[in-house]
């Protein structure tokens, strides 16, 4: 005889599956009327990405998963709860139902780039599971709710790229689990919460091109978890506090075109995992901090277009990372350091509108990545390096308005992709080189206002690219061809 066995569930994970299957049951028709209403605030649905959001018998029957958890975009749990809806790139357009406050369940609503206009209804609140709200790249218009500070779970807010209006809650400071706040690309005003600093697990905090101003509260201090940091193109002022330098996770500071003032915190040099430092436009004074050489993983320093008056310090030559430095309109004084040409990988050197005297260093030419090179309006004498035709990627040339002297190198003629050369008002001397017509891709060129003498090279004609040409103020001899 076959001996037969019943197989039980033990008690206590009997009642845990009956109460979820109930839990399931009872919230599927709230959930089931949230995305009805969700697909009824949608006016326009052009790639039919709700076409198969459609009510029907048996929607939730008892001890089923609920058909709405396999419409695209929806996903549910083990119980078959809402827990996220992704409809990203949809093209769907409309306003965004404050039903979806009922679905108490979700964790995640990603609406990344579609058509959404509106407010962000204050409904949203309501969600205590919400982990990550992301409605980047809409046309939701209003304020952000202050309601969005009950989300005390929620740890990724991104609302970038939409016409929002208003100031930033301070209620969004009780989110506590944040460690990412996108803001950027709206009109928001007003001054950045003073209890910002108490989002201590932030990350990665950006709201570049709004109208913010104000200085940054004390409490930004606290934020030593950043990673990218970027608010860009406001109205922000006062000064960078020195305890940025506590940020050492951080590795993009971005706060250009601004109206930050006083020093650049010489601390900035501790932040060793920084990439990106941009922070020119704005109204820095005094000293480029010899620190920042420090910065070995750094690829871009842009700290043009504010009013520093210092020397280019040479420790900017351990920076053997760099890709673009940018130190150009400013009062920096002194003379280029030779260590610059230490930096091998870099790609754009911009040195124009400062005071440098002395002459360019030979080892400039040691930079054979180069691809732009301005020194152009400063006191800059002597002659260019003879090797300059080392530099084969050089695309731009911008040394006008100096007071270089000699001859243009003949090895300029390597400098194959070379499209522009600014070389007027100077005081160079001799004939313009033999070769030039081998620039093929030059477009700008011109040597006017120096003491360039001999005959006019023919072969210039075979610049077919050619669209400027300036020779004037010069001792030229001979026809024009």
């Amino acid at each position: 005889m076959v001996a037969r066995h019943t197989w039980l569930l033990p008690p206590v994970l009997a009642v845990c599956l009956a109460a979820a299957l109930l839990a399931a049951d009872a919230s599927a028709p709230l959930h089931l009327e949230a995305l009805l209403a969700f697909k009824k605030g949608v006016t326009a649905d052009p790639l039919g990405a709700l076409s198969n959001w459609t009510a029907g018998a048996g929607d939730a029957v008892r001890g089923g998963v609920p058909r709405h958890c396999n419409w695209t975009g929806v996903a549910c749990d083990g119980a078959g709860r809402v827990t996220s809806i992704q409809l990203l790139q949809t093209q769907l357009q409309g306003a965004l139902t404050p039903f979806l406050g009922n679905i108490s369940t979700l964790q995640l609503l990603d609406l990344t780039e579609n058509g959404f206009t509106g407010a962000i209804p204050p409904q949203l609140g309501r969600l205590g599971e919400l982990q990550q709200l992301i409605l980047t790249e809409n046309s939701f218009a209003g304020g952000i709710p202050r309601e969005l500070g009950d989300l005390g779970n929620l740890q990724l807010l991104d609302l970038t790229t939409n016409t929002l209006t208003g100031v930033i809650p301070s209620s969004l400071c009780n989110c506590s689990a944040m460690w990412a706040l996108g803001l950027g690309i709206n009109n928001l005003t007003g001054q950045l919460p003073a209890c910002i600093g108490d989002l201590d697990k932030l990350q990665i905090f950006s709201a570049f091109i709004n109208n913010l101003d104000g200085e940054l509260p004390p409490s930004f201090a606290k934020l030593t978890q950043m990673k990218s940091l970027d608010l860009s193109t406001n109205k922000l002022s006062g000064s960078i506090p020195p305890e940025i330098g506590n940020f050492s996770h951080l590795w993009i500071l971005q706060l250009l075109e601004n109206r930050f003032s006083g020093p650049i915190p010489s601390a900035l040099g501790r932040c060793k995992n920084l990439t990106l430092l941009n922070i020119y436009s704005n109204r820095f004074t005094g000293a480029i901090p010899r620190e920042l050489g420090e910065l070995v993983n750094l690829e871009a320093l842009r700290l043009y277009d504010n009013a520093l008056s210092s020397e280019i310090p040479s420790s900017l030559g351990r920076c053997t990372k760099l890709l673009s430095l940018g130190l150009s309109m400013n009062q920096l004084t002194g003379s280029i350091p030779p260590e610059l040409g230490e930096l091998r990988s870099l790609q754009t050197l911009t040195l124009h509108d400062n005071r440098l005297t002395g002459t360019v260093p030979l080892s400039l030419t040691n930079l054979v990545n180069l691809t732009y090179l301005s020194l152009s309006n400063n006191s800059l004498s002597g002659p260019l390096p003879e090797n300059i035709g080392a530099l084969r990627n050089l695309g731009k040339l911008i040394i006008h308005s100096n007071s270089l002297s000699g001859p243009i190198p003949a090895s300029i003629t390597n400098c194959t992709l070379l499209s522009n050369a600014s070389m007027s008002s100077n005081e160079l001397t001799g004939h313009l080189p033999a070769g030039l017509g081998q620039l093929q891709g030059l477009v700008f060129f011109s040597v006017g206002n120096n003491s360039l003498n001999g005959s006019i090279p023919k072969d210039l004609l075979d610049c077919v690219n050619l669209r400027t040409l300036v020779l004037a103020s010069n001792n030229f001899t001979g026809g024009l061809w």
